[in-house]
């Protein structure tokens, strides 16, 4: 008798959750049916001649295929461009996550400065998501940058405010340019990423002369005196040109000097001296 209360039992529950189950599932397909409902109405709304092409039933069950395939950021992600969001993650292949997350996050600038362009796309990929809300604030200046040299240059234009100063550091980076002619450029960059703007204003107006090499390391290893202003640039490139030219000239000077020749007019003109000095005692005892 227990044991057939105890087999009764068994199934009860296993009915119980076979049923739970069963309604969990129309729960979880009517919560993302009513996400899609209102993201197409939202398009509509917003798009309407471009979303014209399809009506709202089918556009709503549209982006619930889209939704159920590559998760809820999609509803977001389709709200924000609209109906190209389905043509960009279908053309990102492989990279589909990253181009919803990009559409997701960013809007109109994720399509433009990153789902639509392949390279800004896998830097995304990469570099991750640092990189990919420069890239959508910049609006791809920092894209040429960021391939070239990584996270230094992520890090760098993540310190800048101003998009002045991003242009800045995008043409200074770009191939043959003056951070490749100062040299040691990770470490410059990290001075960027430390100090943001003022490190990007002062390293603009003092490229030429931190390319001279003369003053680079001093700045690298303690930049704030210089952005500060408590260190005169101009002032320290003098005190370390002016001293070793004079020295360097004195020592060439020596160098090439004839020491033989000038030893023996030392002689010469000393031996002159003491004949003069005797003439003089002479001619001083003959007048006396």
């Amino acid at each position: 008798m227990k044991r057939s209360i105890s087999i009764l039992f068994v199934v009860q529950l296993a009915v119980a959750a076979l049923l739970a189950a069963a309604g969990a599932a129309p729960a979880r397909a009517d919560g993302k049916t009513k996400l899609a409902q209102e993201a197409a109405d939202c398009i509509l709304q917003r798009f309407g001649r471009q979303a014209a092409k399809e009506g709202a039933e089918s556009l709503s069950r549209k982006i619930e295929a889209y939704a159920v395939r590559h998760g809820d950021e999609f509803f977001l992600a389709v709200r924000n461009v609209g109906p190209q969001a389905f043509r960009l993650v279908e053309e990102a292949g492989e990279y589909a996550p990253q181009a919803v997350r990009a559409l997701a996050r960013y809007g109109e600038d994720g399509a433009l400065w990153i789902v639509a362009r392949p390279r800004a796309l896998r830097l995304y990929v990469e570099q991750g998501e640092e990189a990919a809300a420069v890239l959508a604030r910049t609006h791809g200046v920092a894209e040429e940058a960021v391939a070239a040299l990584g996270k230094p240059a992520v890090n760098a234009f993540r310190a800048l405010a101003t998009g002045q100063n991003a242009r800045r550091l995008a043409m200074m980076a770009s191939d043959g340019g003056e951070l490749a002619a100062i040299g040691r450029t990770p470490e410059v960059l990290d001075v960027i990423a430390k100090y943001g703007d003022p490190a990007m204003d002062f390293l603009w107006h003092h490229k030429g002369v931190l390319a001279s090499g003369v003053v680079l390391a001093g700045f690298l290893s303690n930049p704030e005196p210089y952005l500060a202003g408590v260190k005169d640039i101009t002032q320290v490139v003098a005190e370390n040109t002016v001293k070793p030219v004079a020295t360097t000239m004195v020592h060439e000077a020596a160098a090439k000097a004839n020491w033989t020749v000038i030893f023996s007019l030392a002689v010469l003109a000393l031996g002159g001296l003491a004949a003069l000095r005797s003439w003089r005692k002479a001619r001083t005892c003959h007048h006396s």
